[in-house]
């Protein structure tokens, strides 16, 4: 065997050695990896795991819905739609298994108070990062009859009263309530619509539409 088919040889190992130690390194995360952040509204970014695990905290809500799971939905949506909410949920968490919709309404309160203060101080930054782009001009155009925000968290109550899915599309409305959430508003009683794709590597969720029902 000659020298230069030998050189060959160890090269070619230790190259082989090397390429199998950067995709071991590169190929590997951790739960306490830094990069493993959760969105706004309390979900994971990036890709999920989609294996079912055991519902121990029904009240989270983040179900897998077994034939004796028992939800516990209290404050958290409009009863009279518990039907169409479940069903809605179930597709949700079909295409989104981290969709948890405990964390959803907290993030969705901290929302609503971020754009009613962003509409008051023409905050074109933080607009952009939480209504939809094409909501923005509509949204602006009601911004002044909000006044500015006033109120203590615990005073504003959020329920959802809707989720469904339109196409790839996740839809979830929440209807806000309460008594002088504005200085220009007495009683609040608006349902906001959040979406975003279930298709999307990250989780930002949009304000799409508000409507005052009677």
């Amino acid at each position: 065997m000659s020298g230069q088919l030998i050189e060959l040889i160890i090269f070619a190992g230790i190259a082989f050695f090397v390429i199998n130690k950067l995709i071991g390194s590169l190929g590997s995360t951790t739960e306490n990896d830094p990069t493993r952040k959760e969105s706004f509204f309390g979900e994971r970014i990036g890709l999920k795991n989609v294996t079912p695990k055991k519902q121990k905290n029904l009240n989270v809500v983040n179900p897998q819905f077994g034939k004796k799971a028992k939800l516990n939905f209290k404050g958290l949506i409009i009863a009279e739609n518990e039907s169409e909410i479940k069903a809605g949920l179930i597709d949700v968490v079909e295409k989104v298994p981290s969709f948890n919709l405990t964390s959803f309404i907290k993030g969705s309160k901290s929302a609503f108070e971020m754009i009613i203060k962003a509409g008051a101080e023409e905050n074109e930054d933080e607009l952009e990062e939480l209504v939809d782009k094409r909501y923005i001009e509509h949204f602006k155009s009601m911004a002044s009859s909000y006044g500015e925000y006033t109120a203590k968290s615990s005073a504003l109550t959020a329920r959802a009263s809707e989720i469904y899915m339109f196409g790839n599309n996740i839809f979830v409305k929440i209807l806000f309530t309460g008594k002088n959430i504005t200085n220009k508003v007495k009683e609040m009683h608006e349902e906001w619509t959040f979406t975003r794709s279930s298709l999307s590597s990250g989780s930002e969720w949009h304000l799409t539409n508000i409507d005052r029902p009677q």
